[in-house]
């Protein structure tokens, strides 16, 4: 369904981009804004769904201590806001407030650094609410990009320098509404975007407003995008050292990408079905941008950035989406993984266990570094717990599998595969 719904926005936007073409006399700046903020406006009505008390409005947004957002172009929000008299525009309430799209006609380099400092005002009036936060979205993120449960708020300070660092991040990234820049023309191609971007982010990181929670979710730039890959939706585990490839980017259809985030928000804000998502088999491929971790410096903590250079060619080739596909599991993990879907939980004291480990010539460490890996359990106080919240075990030609199901992914793999066998 996402795919259909991105793809006949993207031919609706090709199409009205043509007929805004013949409006190119205009030189009012204002008027050509007001043209390119309504065709967004009319474009993302389509995609917004029928039954829930949300619409697309224009204005600024307001924190509990009365703070102002700057002018927003373009705001998908909840319930009515207060209008601006002698205006079309409305003050709307942080809480009620879903995403926001600053739209550019034109995007390069000085456009860019006006829409990024205008993202930046959300994050400086977004103050720690218990109200913003949706905690499933939350626990699912740190646990997909960490790797391990989501602690007590009490046992952060346990956790690493750049664990804790990561928390902190996505606990305010969750209580932020979907912030997106979105550039009908600009940078030609994915390479330049990317260049055009880093120059400026070089010049400032290090600053405070440079942090990866300040970044934009997602910006848009003529068939190019740049994307947040903090699990809402996309996601960037933490490497071996700890290093977290936080920004991609790419050349899908924007709109998929666009509408990925703010139906992934709704999603949890409404506890949508997943099936608005259709199949989710294919997953969109993102090339490495920016990797980060936090570390102390003369008794300062910041983020250590750095750009993960591609060369033009060599972001031609790699395929923009790969065939999704569950965990493929040993004899071993299998034992493990089952147990855990039954128990919840598996003590390696338990009698007999690290025996049977050396009987199957399995060590321990190795089991824990592969299944951390698959994202399917993680190693704590010499228990292993699952990282799933509907984890299902399936067989196929003689080979085990496992996979988070409570999206039905694996459960439409199964069907695909059984259908792929048949034919």
């Amino acid at each position: 369904m996402i795919t259909t719904v991105a793809d006949l926005l993207n031919s609706l936007m090709s199409k009205e981009k043509e007929l805004l073409k013949k409006y190119d006399i205009i030189k009012h700046g204002p008027t050509i804004g007001d043209m390119y903020e309504g065709l967004t406006a009319n474009l993302l009505n389509k995609a917004l769904f029928q039954g829930l008390d949300i619409r697309i409005a224009s204005g600024k947004i307001r924190n509990e201590l009365g703070e102002f957002s700057s002018e927003i172009d373009c705001m998908i929000v909840e319930g009515e806001g207060e209008a601006i008299p002698y205006t079309d525009k409305f003050i709307y309430d942080l809480s009620q407030v879903i995403a926001v799209i600053e739209v550019k006609k034109t995007l390069y380099k000085e456009d860019l650094i006006d829409a990024y400092d205008k993202m930046r005002k959300i994050y400086s009036i977004t103050e720690p609410d218990n109200k913003l936060l949706n905690m499933n979205a939350f626990r699912d993120a740190f646990r997909h990009i960490v790797q391990k449960e989501l602690p007590d708020y009490e046992e952060v300070r346990e956790l690493p320098l750049h664990e804790q660092m990561i928390y902190h991040s996505l606990l305010i990234e969750e209580m932020m509404p979907v912030r997106i820049i979105f550039g009908y023309y600009g940078y030609s191609s994915e390479f330049a975007l990317r260049e055009a971007f880093f120059k400026y982010l070089e010049k400032n990181l290090g600053i405070k407003g440079f942090s990866p929670t300040i970044f934009p979710d997602l910006i848009i730039c003529n068939n190019s995008v740049m994307a947040k890959l903090d699990a809402m939706p996309y996601i960037s585990p933490l490497d071996r050292d700890g290093n977290w490839n936080f920004y991609g980017s790419s050349t899908h259809n924007p709109f998929l990408i666009l509408l990925e985030f703010i139906w992934t928000k709704l999603c949890y804000k409404y506890d949508l079905s997943d099936e608005i998502f259709g199949e989710d088999l294919d997953i969109e491929g993102f090339h490495p941008f920016l990797l980060t971790k936090a570390a102390k410096k003369d008794d300062k903590i910041g983020w250590e950035t750095r750009y993960v250079y591609i060369p033009k060619e060599g972001l031609d080739h790699d395929p923009l989406f790969r065939e999704w596909e569950p965990e493929e599991l040993d004899d071993v993990e299998f034992f493990v993984i089952n147990w855990l879907c039954m128990q919840n939980e598996l003590n390696i004291e338990e009698p007999g266990f690290l025996e049977w480990l050396d009987e199957n010539e399995t060590k321990l460490e190795d089991l824990i570094k592969s299944l951390s890996k698959k994202r399917l359990s993680a190693f704590e106080k010499n228990t292993f717990y699952l990282l799933t919240d509907q984890c299902g075990i399936v067989t196929f030609d003689g080979k085990w599998y496992a996979a988070e199901n409570k999206s039905g992914r694996l459960t439409n793999w199964v069907n695909k595969m059984m259908q792929d066998k048949d034919e």
